[in-house]
């Protein structure tokens, strides 16, 4: 029998590039931790006569949610980050899971930041980045 493995929420992380200061360990997030969606097709499929032609994408557009905490100082940096300048650059997510590994995102921004309510009951505030998550990279070994 093949052992089904571990997860391990504390490793779900964000990490900068040029930002390191907005570094997001376990410690900031809320019970929902990191989420990522990706947007599109990693391969587009063309409808032809008589079938389809597949058409690999080289990107796709990815967006990742970091469930933080409000509670935590690091939040009020990412408030004065998008009063400052949103798009941040490179960012690598980890995952809760060392074997399914991470995932780079680049030329990334902070596009949206979610509901919050203040009535001291829910103490998270989602903030979303949207990127670019490179696939198909053998398109390119022409």
């Amino acid at each position: 029998m093949i052992k089904p493995g571990v997860l391990n929420r504390v490793r779900a992380s964000a990490k900068f590039t040029d930002y390191p200061q907005l570094n997001v360990s376990a410690s900031y997030l809320a019970k929902e931790g990191v989420e990522i969606a990706f947007q599109g097709n990693i391969v587009e499929p063309l409808p032809a006569m008589t079938g389809v032609v597949q058409s690999p994408q080289p990107y796709v557009l990815v967006q990742a949610k970091l469930h933080l905490l409000r509670s935590q100082a690091l939040t009020a940096q990412y408030k004065t980050q998008i009063e400052l300048d949103a798009i941040l650059g490179d960012v690598r997510l980890y995952t809760d899971s060392s074997t399914f590994g991470e995932f780079d995102m680049v030329n990334t921004a902070i596009t949206s930041v979610g509901d919050m309510t203040f009535a001291g009951g829910d103490p998270g505030v989602v903030i979303t980045l949207t990127g670019t998550y490179y696939v198909n990279s053998a398109m390119w070994d022409i």
